[in-house]
């Protein structure tokens, strides 16, 4: 059996000492590489025949703008109720770590929500894809990261539609990867699917007429969302065992007939099993006994192509764990990696 060095099995000083110094050395600088390699292998692991698209492992010093846009949307037009502003100088990368900082504001910041202009007490940090960097069927995303603790604290890592070439109404919807309240005492994080689109014949009677926006004869957008049609596990994971104030491990499958939803303390998501699953079929609105109940077939979208969004914000309002607490401020957010994988259809 031959040795693996020959200088460890037999020592000489001899003149070819040199000469079986180097495959010597050269054998042992690659036992110690070996682990090193293995552990780049495992931390891109995807699940079985998938393979790595794209994604940010955060290990620079400033954000990737070729994949990340400040906020939500291009023009960083903040939701209604919410309550900070989203500000580049509140997304740093420290340690191979995305961080959003939450923070009062000695000034009031001038901003816009999606129907007027205003001003923000609070900032916070928040993301979103550019467009060449979509999800899209057949793909796997994965995310690990550690979520903030403070009241009025909203993590969200969730998707929206973009309206591409050979799109129907059908194609857009809202994937909620998760949205997670951040008060200690009223910890929740859940999952679910939104769709915002509708044919003229899926138009209830009971959706008042300034609730829709017509695009054309047979496609309206819906605007309150007590209207719009979802699927959703609800406000807790039944026997969830993660705690999202360490550091965990979040997986979204999508193929061209199902969703499903992973979490994992540690590790790749998508070895644990999946907590939540969509494969089509009757999807409600969620009125909470608002406004009468409307009832619709969903599939999963054909031709789903999806900026992803990644947002720390803040929400005075009780039922998201407000109102806020200033003495707890600033807070943050981190994110380890965000990644994406091609799944094999064949």
């Amino acid at each position: 059996m031959p040795t693996l060095c020959p200088m460890i099995a037999r020592p000489s000083f001899s003149y070819s000492l040199f000469f079986r110094f180097i495959p010597c050395l050269t054998t042992l600088w690659g036992m110690a590489l070996m682990p090193l390699l293995a552990g780049e292998n495992n931390r891109l692991e995807g699940p079985p025949g998938s393979s790595y698209a794209f994604g940010d492992e955060f290990d620079g010093v400033v954000l990737n703008d070729e994949i990340w846009g400040l906020g939500i949307n291009k023009k960083n037009l903040q939701n209604e109720a919410v309550d900070c502003i989203y500000k580049k100088e509140n997304i740093t990368l420290e340690d191979g770590l995305l961080i959003f900082t939450q923070k009062r504001e000695p000034v009031p910041v001038a901003g816009n929500t999606w129907s007027k202009e205003t001003t923000f007490n609070y900032s916070s940090g928040g993301v979103h894809t550019q467009k060449d960097y979509s999800l899209r069927n057949n793909m796997y995303l994965e995310l690990r990261c550690k979520l903030p603790q403070n009241n009025g604290g909203y993590g969200a890592f969730w998707t929206v539609s973009h309206k591409v070439e050979g799109w129907s109404p059908e194609d857009l919807l809202e994937i909620d990867m998760f949205e997670f309240i951040a008060a200690r005492e009223k910890t929740r994080l859940w999952s679910g699917l939104w769709w915002h689109d509708f044919r003229a014949k899926e138009i209830h009677k009971g959706i008042p007429p300034q609730s829709m926006v017509k695009r054309s004869d047979d496609h309206f957008f819906i605007k309150q969302r007590v209207y719009k049609a979802h699927h959703g596990h609800g406000h807790h994971i039944k026997e969830n065992k993660v705690n999202f104030y360490e550091f965990f491990t979040f997986g979204l499958r999508v193929t061209d007939d199902e969703f499903f939803w992973y979490l994992a303390q540690d590790g790749p998501a998508w070895k644990s099993e999946p907590y939540f699953h969509f494969s089509g079929g009757k999807v409600h609105n969620r009125t909470y006994g608002k406004v009468e109940d409307f009832e619709w077939t969903r599939q999963v979208p054909k031709n789903l192509h999806a900026q992803v969004n990644l947002n720390y914000a803040m929400r005075n309002a009780a039922w998201a764990g407000g109102p806020v607490r200033d003495e707890q401020l600033p807070s943050k957010m981190y994110v380890d990696y965000v990644r994406f994988f091609k799944l094999d259809t064949k």
